[in-house]
């Protein structure tokens, strides 16, 4: 029952948070058009929210599944009543199309608003399962392998940006959250099918964890225009590699079972 109260308590402090962002941001709008140095004050205002939400966070839970936990569902609850805020007292955004930037660090993040609003309700679920310890081996290592991937995409943006004429900045975020929401498919695909001994269902499940993390990461790179892969070949590339791994598993482990039954036992 405790952890069901934190969860609860962690919404309130959320929404209520989430709230008064919005009316901060509708002064920041009428003051900041008249500073030149709007910019500044936008991205510190950005740094001390992330900095209150992980501090509440930390208090909030028990031990570091439950703090990672806590975060996540506070930072999606806000992000959402953020919005729903603008809305009430702007009337703003204008439809779940309407382009808005998100952040400024460490670079300008902006898409439609409903891939925030998407990634909150994803960070909304995951944090009440880490909050209430549910399904803790399939998020860590889908977590780990999404981890690799991001510091990869980050790597390899880094690289690849006088190429693709982008900040460095930019190229490195949106390849880094494409790569490691690719990579974390992966290692989710890894973990549920490790139980599945027909192919069949090894392959639907597969492919349906790949296409859904490449739909994912298509979303979060485009947050930073990087438009070196359609959707489409995100979701088949997801899907393809996805699949990969699962089959791959499946054979050695059924070379494992093979070579099991042949030694003699003694």
């Amino acid at each position: 029952m405790k952890k069901y109260h934190s969860i609860i308590n962690s919404a309130i402090f959320a929404a209520a948070f989430g709230y008064l962002e919005a009316v901060v941001v509708i002064y920041l709008r009428t003051i900041l058009t008249r500073r030149p140095d709007w910019q500044t004050i936008e991205i510190s205002r950005e740094a001390a929210t992330i900095i209150m939400l992980a501090g509440f966070a930390i208090a909030a839970g028990k031990n570091a599944v439950q703090r990672t936990g806590a975060f996540l569902l506070c930072f999606g609850i806000w992000d959402i009543v953020y919005y729903l805020g603008l809305k009430i007292w702007l009337n703003w955004p204008d439809s779940l199309m309407t382009i808005d930037t998100l952040f400024y660090i460490p670079c300008t993040w902006a898409s439609p608003v409903y891939i925030p609003l998407l990634f909150s309700g994803l960070l909304i679920l995951l944090g009440i399962m880490l909050m209430v310890e549910y399904g803790i081996d399939h998020i860590r290592r889908s977590a780990r392998w999404g981890f690799y991937g991001w510091l990869g995409g980050c790597l390899a943006g880094m690289a690849l940006a006088p190429f693709i004429h982008l900040p460095m900045a930019v190229a490195a975020m949106g390849l880094a959250f494409w790569c490691g929401l690719i990579t974390a498919g992966m290692g989710l695909t890894l973990t549920i099918t490790e139980g599945l001994h027909k192919v069949l269902p090894l392959i639907l499940l597969s492919t349906v964890i790949g296409a859904l993390s490449g739909i994912l990461a298509h979303l979060a790179r485009s947050m930073f225009y990087i438009r070196a892969a359609s959707a489409s070949a995100s979701i088949g590339l997801a899907a393809l590699l996805c699949l990969l791994v699962a089959i791959t598993r499946h054979v050695r482990r059924s070379q494992l079972t093979g070579k099991k039954a042949l030694t003699p036992n003694g």
